[in-house]
C-alpha cells in the first residue's frame, strides 16, 4: 500500500509546528509540592493514550489563558476555591465545569480525539473522580509525565494580537455549554485529594 506523501508532509509539519509553539509557551519545571494556603491546585494531565498525536491544546479557566496541554506533559493551576469554567477552544470545543475547594488538590486528564474526517484533533477532559478508574492513576501519570509551566511574557504577546477574536470565541463556548448543561463534565469539590 503507498502512502500519500500529502499526509506525510502534513504529519510533519503538525509535529514541527507543535514542538516549536509548545518551546515559545511552555518551558520545563519542578512541579509543586501543595498549593498556597487557600488556594486550590488542579493538574491538567495529557497521557499517552493509544492513538494520540504530538498535538497541543490551550486550556482557557472562562477567559484566562492557563496552559497549553501537550503530549505526555502535565501543567497545575492554582486558583481561589469556587466554580469554574476550563476550556479547550480545539477544533471541538469542551467545556469542564469545576467547584472546587481551598487546600487541595483536583486532577483532569487531558484525552486526544481524532477525527478521521476532516483530519482534526479535538480533545476531552476527563475529571478524575473519586471512585473512577484513573484516580489510583492520577499520581502514577504525575510521575510519568513532563510537567511544564507556561511562560508569561510569551502568553500576554499572544494574547494581546488575538484578544477580541478569543474573547468572543470563548464567551459563544461558554454560553453555549451552559445552555445544554447535560453537555458538561464536572468536577466536584470531593474529588480533591
Amino acid at each position: 500500500m503507498k502512502k500519500s506523501p500529502i499526509l506525510l508532509i502534513t504529519l510533519l509539519i503538525l509535529l514541527f509546528e507543535s514542538c516549536a509553539l509548545s518551546d515559545k509557551y511552555m518551558n520545563k519545571a519542578t512541579p509543586p509540592v501543595g498549593s498556597t494556603p487557600g488556594k486550590a491546585l488542579v493538574f491538567f494531565m495529557q497521557p499517552n493514550y493509544p492513538g494520540s498525536l504530538v498535538h497541543q491544546f490551550k486550556i482557557w479557566e472562562d477567559h484566562k489563558l492557563i496552559g497549553i496541554s501537550r503530549f505526555k506533559s502535565y501543567f497545575s493551576f492554582e486558583c481561589d476555591p469556587g466554580r469554574h469554567y476550563f476550556v479547550s477552544n480545539a477544533h471541538y470545543p469542551h467545556v469542564l465545569e469545576a467547584d472546587l475547594e481551598a487546600d487541595k488538590t483536583y486532577f483532569i486528564l487531558i484525552k486526544q480525539i481524532l477525527d478521521p474526517w476532516p483530519w482534526h484533533t479535538s480533545i476531552q477532559f476527563i475529571p478524575v473522580i473519586r471512585g473512577s478508574e484513573y484516580w489510583d492513576k492520577a499520581d502514577k501519570y504525575k510521575q510519568n509525565l513532563k510537567y511544564e509551566v507556561i511562560q508569561k511574557a510569551a502568553v500576554n504577546e499572544w494574547k494581546s494580537e488575538n484578544r477580541a477574536k478569543t474573547k468572543a470565541e470563548l464567551n459563544e463556548i461558554i454560553s453555549y455549554f451552559k445552555i445544554r448543561q447535560y453537555s458538561i463534565l464536572r468536577l466536584e469539590k470531593e474529588d480533591g485529594r
